[in-house]
């Protein structure tokens, strides 16, 4: 991305007074510059630069009992994404702002704002040498990894942003010192930002009409309870069709994605994959969350993909349900349901394992494929009945896969006559259920 400073100064001296945080960059060296903005008029001042950033809103990342972010009214005035911001060490970084780079000069630009006065501007991250690396005063440190950009601040929060469609870098996860992760979501053409969650599960869903944001939309969970709120922009009279908006994110997508994640969506056919699953495995109102995603009904309260993600190095890793499933008695996991296993079987465990309530079955031929055994994780009330095609060994929710917030049961496929594999081989072993039933 080219900036031509002189052509922006023009620009902003002829924009209407309105528009407020436009950034200008300094041309001075590497330093944090302040640089000063159109003011607007009193009465925009009163709706905005008054009900400011530290005023409107808080991030609750710490404590998980309460929504991602804390906000003091019901009714948020026009203009909220543009004072959205995360805290650093020094300054504030807008989350809906994308990171800059003046070609001319070879530096980066990362869009601020100034805690002391809250104007925006620019951290300018200069070049070490022939190296990747940038810098600026204050310990902040940029890494340029092609189409990841690395930036750390001096209290060693990480902020990784992605190239997106139109060219623009765009954060797409803050990861804390301490562990705490928030994800930035995008729509599909990665031009808007969708939503925020974190990695307790809390979602922020931002829900758009014509005149730019109009709700946003939290999920979180207190108490062992889940809890939904939608909170409006501007006047009453946007409410009906943000809210709508808002009801067919939380039920029909429901599946935030991180921005790693290797698959974007879940797809029609990987809801029926899941079903068919639930209906070998389990009773009449089983849910599978398989794929690589979880049953959308646990959105605030557990992660909701956990498929394969690029890490930061750029090497592929398989999540928790990359190969493998997890069975729910019900949609929001806290339902009970028998446990089955196709027919066919010609060995098993004697009884469940210690652990974690293990039972293997060893199959010559199972759905498409050959010499295969199944491994069922947190059996309950172990047993062998036989039902026709299928063969009930006990309920879900065994040792290992129950509490408060669900229960479950977490089944593996293993090529070959295995047993129960020690931990470290399993990752080698493990087939994907949909390709046994020869849905893939």
């Amino acid at each position: 991305m080219h900036l031509d400073f002189q052509s922006v100064r023009r620009t902003l001296t002829a924009i209407c007074l309105s528009s407020l945080f436009f950034f200008l960059a300094s041309t001075a060296a590497p330093r944090i510059a302040a640089a000063k903005i159109p003011r607007p008029d009193a009465n925009d001042v009163a709706s905005s630069t008054s009900d400011n950033a530290n005023a409107a809103y808080k991030w609750n990342v710490a404590d998980r009992q309460l929504p991602l972010l804390g906000l003091m009214k019901d009714n948020l005035k026009p203009g909220f994404d543009q004072l959205l911001s995360y805290p650093a060490e020094q300054f504030d970084f807008p989350i809906f702002r994308p990171l800059g780079f003046d070609e001319e000069r070879g530096v980066y630009l990362l869009p601020i704002v100034t805690k002391n006065n809250k104007q925006h501007s620019f951290i300018e991250l200069a070049r070490v040498g022939d190296t990747n690396n940038y810098v600026a005063p204050g310990a902040i440190e940029l890494v340029d990894k092609d189409g990841l950009k690395v930036l750390k601040t001096a209290e060693g929060t990480k902020y990784f942003f992605v190239r997106y469609p139109d060219n623009e870098f765009r954060c797409a996860t803050i990861k804390q010192a301490e562990g705490a992760t928030l994800n930035l979501l995008y729509a599909a053409n990665g031009l808007t930002l969708h939503g925020v969650t974190d990695s307790s599960g809390r979602s922020l869903t931002f829900n758009y009409g014509n005149q730019g944001i109009h709700s946003l939309t939290q999920t979180w969970m207190a108490n062992s309870e889940g809890f939904t709120r939608t909170w409006t922009i501007g006047d009453k009279d946007s409410y009906e069709s943000s809210a709508k908006f808002a009801h067919a994110v939380v039920s029909r997508s429901g599946k935030f994605v991180p921005a790693n994640a290797v698959v974007r969506e879940y797809t029609d056919e990987m809801a029926a994959s899941d079903k068919l699953l639930a209906q070998i495995f389990g009773g009449p109102n089983a849910v599978v969350g398989g794929n690589g995603f979880e049953p959308t009904g646990l959105g605030s309260s557990y992660p909701l993909y956990r498929g394969d993600v690029v890490g930061d190095d750029g090497k592929l890793r398989p999540g928790h349900l990359s190969h493998a499933m997890h069975l729910y008695g019900s949609p929001d996991g806290k339902g009970d349901s028998p446990l089955y296993v196709p027919a066919g079987f010609t060995s098993h465990s004697s009884e469940p394992s210690p652990t974690d309530a293990a039972v293997t079955f060893y199959y010559p031929k199972l759905g498409n494929l050959t010499d295969v055994t199944i491994a069922v994780f947190h059996v309950a009330d172990f047993q062998i009945v036989a039902e026709v095609d299928r063969v009930r060994i006990g309920n879900i929710g065994g040792p290992g896969g129950s509490s408060p917030l669900y229960k479950h049961s977490h089944i593996e496929f293993y090529q070959g006559n295995t047993g129960l594999p020690v931990a470290a081989a399993r990752a080698a072993l493990r087939i994907d259920p949909a390709t046994v039933f020869g849905l893939r």
